[in-house]
């Protein structure tokens, strides 16, 4: 194991938005039965049916790729419910998906939204990759629950918060201190205005060098490799919640996205990683999402306990709902399935164990390794040299709106939460903030005139 990870110059981390595994991944073991991976089953479809109101409601094949109607409960209290617990059983029967989302407002159809999965032909890009990388089939999020605190446990190990609000994020330790304490280099690529600003710790970090546009990712893979390239990169999609203007197309396969966007994006980036076989032969790329968003997944989560710092404590009993996740590297056999069980916290794990060897990322993580949460390193191997897989390059069909961006409609925290993040660094670091990302500039002056 220590000659692979002696052997990984760069790991490249990208983090998407809001799908579950079965939702993205399921079709895996249906399309190839023989796959010994954990999605949906021929013989078990009767099986993942959520009841509701005396009604079963199937998993089923979505038939195109189109906006939703809006988004899916995914709040803690909301994954509560669809997790379900048998108090007779003491286990999560996963049943709860449809009654979640009925309570949440919509009536559910026969085909109800969270019961949705997609064929390989809706998610070329995502399949491409599970099928020539490897396939991590128990990666659940660290919490059951939403996106600022499984995105917190991800950059920290830790969380002060339970649920997603209206809010800057406190946050204490965290992945950029200690890549800096232990002098590692780094950088992001972010595809439009980064999550990271909703952590004012992050401020010095968010408005400095190291954080790039995503338009100069494909050329900086392009040059020769050197002492002095990132041994860490990080890459932000385009979030639908992040201010934006103009035509700038979300990316990050938050619902009610469509999903194509997000394929591409992902096409864009494999394109990039696998450019320069000099830096592909010593690269491993991990492909994560930071929570299920809602959707439906049968695997029931392991009972690994947290309990959040701020105040009030918030505690957890399990982890949060299975997610996609995958390795790219050539450091993985291809069409391979890792079964252990992983979290976010599994790449701190990772991390550590190749930075600073000997020396946990935290005392938080180490915790969680105690509990059953295993290291990435763990799916590493050294398989026979391979040429570089090819990506599909057909293009994606997507179904849009026109105008549906349009409509009115009340800001969700999370929205909200970057809408006030970029206007306190306009504010308190106007220079800084204009030079970085000049389009907040208009953005603000369209949002004070209430014309967005």
């Amino acid at each position: 194991m220590a000659n692979i990870l002696d052997q990984v110059k760069t790991v490249i981390l990208v983090m998407m938005e809001n799908r579950s595994f079965d939702h993205m991944l399921g079709h895996l073991s249906l399309e190839n039965p023989g796959l010994e991976v954990e999605g949906l089953r021929n013989e078990d479809m009767e099986r993942y049916s959520n009841d509701y109101n005396s009604a079963l409601y199937p998993v089923y094949p979505l038939a195109n790729d189109q906006p939703l109607e809006g988004d899916l409960p995914h709040e803690y209290d909301g994954v509560d419910a669809q997790m379900q617990w048998n108090k007779v059983t003491k286990a999560f029967t996963m049943h709860g998906f449809v009654e979640a989302y009925a309570k949440s407002g919509p009536m559910p159809n026969p085909q109800s939204i969270p019961m949705g999965y997609f064929p390989s032909t809706l998610v070329p890009i995502t399949h491409f990759l599970a099928r020539n990388f490897c396939t991590c089939d128990h990666w659940f999020s660290p919490l059951p629950t939403s996106t600022q605190p499984n995105r917190t446990m991800a950059l920290c190990g830790e969380s002060a918060i339970f649920n997603t609000h209206l809010q800057l994020i406190p946050i204490r330790q965290n992945l950029f201190d200690w890549m800096k304490s232990n002098g590692i280099r780094w950088k992001v690529y972010h595809d439009g205005f980064s999550f990271f600003a909703l952590y004012n710790k992050l401020w010095p970090y968010v408005l400095g060098n190291n954080f790039r546009r995503f338009d100069t990712f494909y050329s900086d893979q392009l040059s020769a490799p050197t002492d002095a390239d990132p041994q860490v990169i990080i890459i932000e999609p385009c979030y639908q919640d992040a201010p934006r203007l103009g035509s700038k197309q979300p990316n990050d396969n938050h619902a009610p996205l469509a999903i194509g966007f997000g394929e591409d994006f992902l096409r864009q980036i494999y394109l990039a990683v696998t450019a320069n076989p000099k830096r592909w032969n010593n690269t491993l790329m991990v492909l994560y999402y930071d929570e299920h968003g809602g959707f439906y997944d049968h695997v029931a989560p392991p009972p690994v306990a947290y309990t959040t710092t701020g105040n009030p404590p918030h505690p957890f009993n399990s982890l949060g709902p299975r997610v996609p996740g995958i390795l790219i590297s050539p450091f993985v056999a291809p069409g391979s399935v890792f079964s252990k069980t992983l979290d976010h916290t599994s790449v701190l794990q990772f991390l550590a164990e190749k930075f600073t060897p000997g020396a946990s990322f935290s005392s938080t993580v180490a915790a969680r390794k105690q509990q059953g949460i295993h290291s990435i390193a763990e799916a590493l191997s050294v398989p026979p040299p391979r040429p570089i897989p090819s990506v599909p390059l057909q293009p994606i069909a997507v179904q849009t709106a026109l105008g549906q961006h349009l409509a009115k409609k009340e800001p969700g925290d999370m929205e909200t939460s970057f809408s006030n993040a970029a206007e306190q660094l306009l504010q308190q670091k106007p220079d800084q903030t204009k030079k970085k990302y000049p389009e907040l500039v208009a953005w603000k002056d369209l949002k004070d005139k209430k014309q967005i």
